[in-house]
């Protein structure tokens, strides 16, 4: 049951749902305030309040029910506009992160809701539904509706003139990798605290369906092993790539048997595409994607590339937040393999700007200060080699000889070695 429930606020979490959730729960909000008013004003002695035209609230509600309707269809059509220019400019990769801005969501959901209120409020002053004390409560609604809409639209004028820009995604990209590799660095071994081996006989659990693992639910998985006396050692990393034969975890011996494990394997979800939340490598996948794409002829735009590189290194070498305890003495799990996120992010960018000096020079750079200050050991020993290798890349390309021994001279001053 627990583990339905975190597959179910997955799915409610993913941006696409979030774009017509949020204004559908706005909507059923602002059906209730309109159906309440009414019940407000029973409730208070009769014609106690002020007495507010029906004509004048009539043209109120009007006004709101028009103009939304014309901003609603404006945003939504901004809004497409930016997810196209974000995955056009950036990478497809990014598109999910500008369905994710807040201020866009509420926007669209504000207008929505507004406009619902007002043709709802609009039939049922015309039915007569409200007395004086209910007309004067949906006034003074219609009023606080009015100012927040406006507030509203001065923040989304803002946004839109950010929305989609190939900057405001990249720093949505880097927001969101930072976010996953504090989570990471703070739980390294997501909670995982069992250090044991398992007792035979041990009962594999399979993945049975091909795609991408994108979350454990490792408190699910601490409950079902108590439950059926057994512990687990999980073999996969949320970002991994599984077949149906894959292995994602194995059982020791303990109750139950090929209905225990269905049970532990719905705790692995897996889609096909992966996401940000417990998989850091894939956030440095996505900005090196977007500097790849700079970097081609048709965009030929190395200044963005070094941005992006620069990006990587403020993350890569933050401070790592305060460990948080481990607190699943059941569960064990196989190393995340960080000295892979360095090579991953940096050899694609080296491959497709190695006719850029200038991009070399900045990766030398950037390398040698990951390996310097990177808190992580694999990470900096990784940015070592990795320097290494992009530089046999960059002067294999580059045409102008000059540009070669430059880029050499820099890896010399700064690894403090000749390049082999």
């Amino acid at each position: 049951m627990n583990n339905i429930l975190y597959r179910w606020l997955i799915v409610l979490k993913k941006p696409g749902n979030q774009l017509w959730l949020v204004p559908a729960y706005w909507a059923v909000c602002a059906v209730a305030f309109a159906f309440v008013s009414r019940l407000l004003g029973d409730m208070i002695g009769a014609d106690s309040l002020p007495n507010i035209e029906r004509d004048t609230l009539d043209g109120l509600l009007s006004i709101v029910a028009s103009s939304m309707l014309s901003v609603s269809t404006f945003s939504l059509s901004i809004m497409v506009s930016a997810f196209s220019s974000a995955a056009n400019g950036a990478t497809p990769r990014a598109m999910n992160l500008v369905m994710a801005d807040d201020t866009t969501r509420t926007a669209i959901a504000s207008f929505i809701a507004a406009f619902i209120y007002a043709v709802i409020s609009k039939t049922a002053l015309g039915m007569e539904y409200y007395g004086q004390n209910g007309r004067f409560i949906l006034f003074i609604g219609t009023i606080v509706v009015l100012v927040y809409l406006i507030v509203t639209l001065i923040r989304w004028v803002f946004t839109l003139s950010q929305l989609g820009s190939l900057g405001n995604t990249l720093q949505k990209i880097a927001v969101r990798t930072e976010s996953a590799l504090d989570d990471y660095y703070a739980a390294p071994d997501m909670g995982a605290a069992w250090k044991g081996r398992l007792k035979e006989p041990v009962r594999p659990v399979y993945a049975g369906e091909p795609g991408y693992l994108t979350h454990i639910d490792m408190a699910s998985l601490q409950k079902l092993a108590e439950e059926h006396d057994t512990y687990v050692s999980v073999a996969v990393r949320p970002g991994k790539l599984l077949m149906p034969d894959t292995v994602m975890a194995c059982l020791s011996a303990g109750k139950g048997g090929d209905e225990a494990a269905e049970a532990f394997a719905g705790c692995f979800v897996i889609n096909q595409e992966r996401t940000y939340e417990q998989d850091p490598q894939w956030g440095l996948n996505v900005l090196s994607e977007a500097a790849q794409r700079t970097l081609s002829p048709g965009i030929n735009d190395p200044g963005t590339a070094i941005g992006v590189i620069v990006m990587v290194l403020r993350l890569l070498t933050k401070p790592h937040p305060e460990r948080r305890p481990a607190q699943y003495d059941r569960i064990s799990i196989i190393a995340a393999d960080a000295d892979q996120w360095v090579p991953q992010t940096f050899l694609p960018i080296a491959r497709d700007g190695a006719g850029a000096a200038e991009v070399g020079l900045t990766m030398q750079k950037v390398l040698a200060g990951i390996a310097a200050n990177s808190q992580d050991p694999h990470i900096a020993a990784s940015a070592n080699d990795t320097a290494q290798a992009t530089l046999k890349r960059f002067r294999q390309v580059l045409d102008f000889e000059d540009d070669g021994e430059q880029l050499a001279q820099r890896h010399r001053e700064l690894f403090g070695r000749k390049p082999e």
